[in-house]
């Protein structure tokens, strides 16, 4: 069985099809990923262009799997279109955090895009609850959409093999994009109100530079790192950090769980489908320093704590969130599209 992922590079979508294709290959699921520059954002008809070149006649794909805001320009004739839902990109919460440049493609461009999109899908998956609902309150209609959570690979993704002992600062860890919806103008203030007790290694996402550097002394930037790496960085961490404003599941999150990690975050959107608050970490108002800040010392104080926690993540984990129970679902859901009997 071909499934064909058209997606645009940079994103945590990229990551979801990336892990996906590699859990489905042994089972005779063969995942493509056709990935175009983020530039093709705002003029996708020249993707589509690229995307026909792909795809001629004679090219065997039995599902087209894509995101919403731009997969009506990647649908095939005869051919199902499945859409998985990251996030809504155009309700009020969302556009209230981007520029007014952002703001307008959203509401105007993306939202019709989205609507087409749902139109003509075969199957519409969202990766949390709260991003069901969501798109179905932005578009202000019911939608038949079907919620499978994203999954880790939990073998990659574990603890340190023997306890790591923290020297001087107290070590935090943060991995996303740039972006007020993460919460990276966040950043700087929170390290200059913690002190010299505590450092933050933070790696910028897949599309970032040295242009989302930090200020503050007590922060190093790790710049673009390889999964092995990011790895590395959380299992070396005391606590991670993750102060979003938005997030449509919190993959960061997830990995950090994984490796057994304490996680201080904000209370907001999907966040609380995934950790547990006071159980695995601390849920803090979003945008709120003082509050971080709060959370971060309380974990500092305990060692025996952050480990209580840290073992609630990877338990939680390894219950709801594996590679293998995505997988899962996602090869039915081919199978059905595609009319292909699973091995």
């Amino acid at each position: 069985m071909m499934v064909f992922s058209p997606i645009f590079r940079g994103s945590g979508a990229e990551i979801f099809h990336q892990r996906l294709g590699t859990s489905v290959s042994g089972y005779g699921i063969q995942t493509n990923i056709f990935k175009f520059t983020p530039r093709w954002e705002y003029f996708p008809w020249g993707a589509k262009h690229y995307w026909g070149k792909y795809t001629h006649p004679g090219v065997q794909c039995d599902v087209v799997h894509t995101f919403p805001e731009y997969g009506c320009f990647f649908k095939l004739k005869k051919v199902p279109l499945l859409v998985t839902i990251h996030h809504c990109s155009f309700d009020r919460e969302m556009l209230a955090l981007a520029s007014f440049t952002t703001r307008i493609h959203h509401r105007w461009i993306l939202k019709y895009f989205t609507q087409k999109t749902l139109s003509l899908a075969d199957q519409l998956i969202a990766v949390s609850q709260y991003t069901k609902t969501n798109i179905c309150e932005a578009l202000q209609m019911e939608l038949p959409i079907q919620v499978v959570y994203l999954g880790i690979d939990a073998e990659l993704y574990c603890p340190p093999s023997t306890p790591m002992k923290s020297k001087g600062p107290l070590t935090l860890f943060f991995s996303g994009n740039p972006s007020r919806r993460k919460g990276f103008d966040l950043l700087d203030p929170l390290m200059r109100e913690l002190g010299i007790d505590f450092q933050l290694r933070y790696t910028t996402g897949l599309r970032g530079g040295k242009s989302a550097s930090l200020s503050s002394p007590n922060a190093h930037h790790l710049g673009v790192l390889p999964e092995a790496k990011i790895v590395e960085e959380i299992q070396g961490c005391d606590i991670a950090l993750q102060p979003s404003r938005r997030e449509g599941f919190g993959l960061s999150i997830l990995e950090a769980m994984s490796c057994g990690k304490p996680v201080v975050s904000s209370y907001c959107s999907a966040i609380p489908e995934v950790i547990e608050h006071e159980n695995g970490g601390y849920l803090c108002e979003p945008g709120s320093v003082s509050q971080l800040a709060k959370a971060i010392r309380q974990l500092a104080q305990s060692p025996e704590l952050r480990q209580r926690f840290g073992n609630h993540n990877r338990q939680t984990v390894l219950n709801k969130f594996t590679q293998l129970q995505m997988a899962t679902s996602y090869r039915q859901i081919y199978s059905s599209l595609g009319r292909i009997p699973l091995r």
